[in-house]
């Protein structure tokens, strides 16, 4: 039986890929009818998505064309009818962050790499996104993605050679790469504001920030040295800060504890960073920022997982509003957690 929700899906992905170009009117056609039908049922497989078997062949014989659909072909029509939505907001958050596939289970696929730890011996890729959202975190679409894959049986001595290498040379590299193609994307007149995770937290993303005048938020991983000399390192500092005000959040469930509703107290203040080293490269500027720290003082008896972010911005926070507006941000995040995980339950990306 053909629902509502069907039409509107099938509506859907016709007007979100009508302009696809894969240099084949056929194929443009056929990616329109599998989005169509790959949309409205996405956790069946192929077969069962497509209408009879001469429809699954074809659907089989659309992915195995190497030659003429590529993602980025695919994804285009998409990334511009999120451009073109981006353009009805003053201000929107491009919010990165990474996932894994896992393809052990299929042995016979090539290019794929290590994921997981050594022990797991679990192979697949990697996938970069940067999902666009509303600061109310209605999703407006993805701006940029990458698939990656790791080298398998790396030796030790070979990692830390990596190390040692420059940031292009690294995994690390995605996250500059993706910040800076979304401010290419970016209509004019409208504010860009990156989020990402503690795997962002990469000094060269703070330096790009500045230089493109652009807007970041990304939460601390590391507990970063300081210019000035009487407090040295960067939680120290704004632990010691006065309690700005109170927030009341609705923490989303994960796997290691179910939704809940709290309050969390936000200090804030300005941190100038001493650049680190890098081998091989002139000396690094210093970086001022504004480190937020959002504490769960009073975390529910039976959880032993208090919530506690410290974000780095540099957006302007001169009071507790515009704190509270940077924590709403980085709430929005959850939103490519979401995706991600949407993503892999969806049957229908196997091969």
């Amino acid at each position: 039986m053909i629902t509502d929700e069907m039409k509107l899906e099938e509506e859907w992905a016709t007007l979100e890929f009508a302009d696809v170009e894969l240099q084949d009117a056929r194929l443009n056609r056929r990616c329109q009818e599998l989005a169509s039908a790959l949309g409205q049922q996405p956790t069946v497989y192929i077969n069962q998505a497509c209408a009879d078997w001469a429809d699954t062949k074809a659907a089989y014989r659309f992915f195995g064309n190497t030659r003429k659909v590529m993602p980025a072909r695919i994804r285009a029509p998409h990334q511009q009818r999120t451009v073109e939505r981006m353009q009805s907001h003053q201000l929107v958050l491009a919010v990165q962050d990474a996932t894994f596939f896992n393809y052990t289970h299929h042995p016979r696929t090539s290019g794929l790499g290590e994921i997981g730890t050594k022990t797991q011996q679990q192979r697949g890729f990697g996938l970069h996104s940067t999902l666009v959202v509303t600061p109310a975190g209605v999703p407006l679409g993805i701006l940029t993605q990458r698939y990656f894959s790791r080298p398998i049986g790396e030796p030790a001595h070979a990692l830390a050679e990596l190390r040692r290498q420059p940031i292009e040379a690294k995994e690390s590299y995605h996250w500059l790469e993706a910040f800076e193609q979304s401010l290419g994307l970016a209509p004019a007149g409208v504010e860009l504001v990156t989020v990402c995770d503690r795997d962002a937290d990469l000094y060269e993303m703070f330096i790009l920030a500045e230089e493109k005048r652009a807007g970041l938020v990304i939460r601390a991983a590391a507990d970063r040295s300081l210019i000035e000399k009487e407090v040295g390192k960067l939680r120290a500092k704004v632990r010691q800060q006065p309690l700005a005000g109170l927030l009341t959040l609705q923490i989303s469930a994960n796997s290691q504890r179910p939704a809940r509703q709290t309050t969390v107290s936000v200090r804030f203040t300005a941190v100038t960073f001493k650049p680190p080293w890098r081998p091989n490269q002139k000396k690094l500027p210093p970086v001022t920022l504004t480190a937020i720290w959002v504490h769960e003082e009073q975390p529910p008896v039976d959880s032993d997982d208090p919530i506690e972010w410290l974000l780095l911005t540099n957006t302007s926070v001169q009071n507790f509003g515009a704190a509270e507006r940077v924590v709403g941000w980085y709430s929005c995040r959850w939103q490519i957690e979401l995706y991600h995980k949407l993503l892999k339950s969806c049957t229908t990306i196997l091969p």
